[in-house]
């Protein structure tokens, strides 16, 4: 019986404020941790300056709210009162991609969001998070205070647009797209499976 070959493209699309883009990347991470292929993360932010801020009972929310809690009802969510722009997050995240640890900083942010209720749009909050990850605090803390991987996300957001990718989360595998939530049997399908077409 042979093997099947891991996609030679895979990338997820999420943001750190998206419950649904949660439920796929503690899937993902499941699947990696079990030696299953390695998936690039790409930063999207759902709402970028100078859009206002808003609070998780904006409709625009609480259909993803409920939509997580009802495919996930075993997992914790307690994020805090407003959703802040993650456009820092992920600059920090785009930091610690380049530094190795991108996957401990992924997962920090995450769990300070959703299950301490953590405003990860604060500079500071995030430094906490890289320095937890083990990475430099001085460093990690300048990058973000000189937008130094400001490009890098705007970038991203810019080549996801060109991709066609309307809403989060969403999965490219091999020219494939994938967009909205997915449970780890069919993300396991998808990323091991035969290349076909799109859902």
């Amino acid at each position: 019986m042979s093997t099947p070959m891991p996609p030679a493209d895979a990338r997820f699309f999420f943001d750190f404020v998206d419950p649904l883009s949660w439920l796929v990347e503690r899937a993902l991470a499941e699947l990696e941790a079990a030696g299953g292929p390695r998936v690039q993360r790409v930063g999207l932010e759902l709402r970028p300056p100078p859009a206002e801020l808003t609070r998780p009972s904006d409709p625009l929310w609480a259909e993803r709210w409920e939509a997580a809690r009802t495919a996930a009802p075993d997992v914790r969510f307690e994020p805090p009162p407003v959703v802040p722009w993650t456009r820092k997050a992920h600059e920090l995240h785009a930091f610690a991609e380049r530094h190795q640890g991108g996957a401990s900083v992924r997962g920090g942010i995450f769990q300070a969001y959703f299950e301490r209720g953590r405003d990860i749009g604060r500079v500071d909050a995030l430094v906490e998070i890289a320095a937890a990850s083990g990475l430099d605090r001085t460093e990690a803390r300048a990058a973000l205070d000189v937008d130094a991987y400001l490009e890098a996300v705007l970038g991203a957001e810019r080549g996801a647009a060109e991709l066609g990718i309307a809403r989060l989360p969403a999965l490219l595998v091999d020219g494939r797209l994938v967009q909205g939530f997915h449970n780890l049997r069919d993300l396991s399908t998808l990323l091991d499976g035969p290349p076909g077409g799109g859902r």
